[in-house]
């Protein structure tokens, strides 16, 4: 009977050297995906030029605006505490409600529940009050 020439003690290095490098694979390539990768797409329109500081750093409120906004809710509706931070608050620097909050949770996947109570005023509505 003939014994299999696939691992053999000449090749077996060989095999380990395939079998470690079809591991590391996906590690390196995700390693090294930032070098060739595009420029990510700026998508979210920029605030008004009056208002460049916002009430905290971009990447502060990318992931956290949430966390104020209920914050400033149970102030309000538990304390009795007005002003602060407000959905019109946001408004008067994000003008464009489409362009900037609905834009942006669609490409994140989140639904707002705001809008059923509140009222964002659209660009032409602001540009009247003004």
């Amino acid at each position: 009977m003939k014994r299999s020439t696939v691992l053999t003690e000449k090749n077996r290095g060989t095999w380990a050297t395939v079998f470690v490098g079809l591991v590391l694979l996906p590690v390196v390539l995700s390693i090294l995906k930032p070098l060739w990768a595009a420029e990510p797409e700026v998508f979210l329109e920029p605030p008004d030029a009056r208002w460049e500081a916002c009430l905290k750093d971009p990447e502060y409120m990318r992931y956290r605006h949430m966390d104020l906004l209920k914050d400033a809710r149970s102030n309000v509706i538990r304390e009795g505490l007005k002003g602060g931070i407000t959905l019109a608050g946001c408004g008067d620097c994000h003008h464009n409600r489409d362009l900037f909050c609905d834009r942006c949770h669609e490409k994140a996947s989140v639904s707002l529940d705001c809008w059923g109570c509140h009222y964002y005023l659209t660009a032409e509505e602001r540009e009247e009050l003004e």
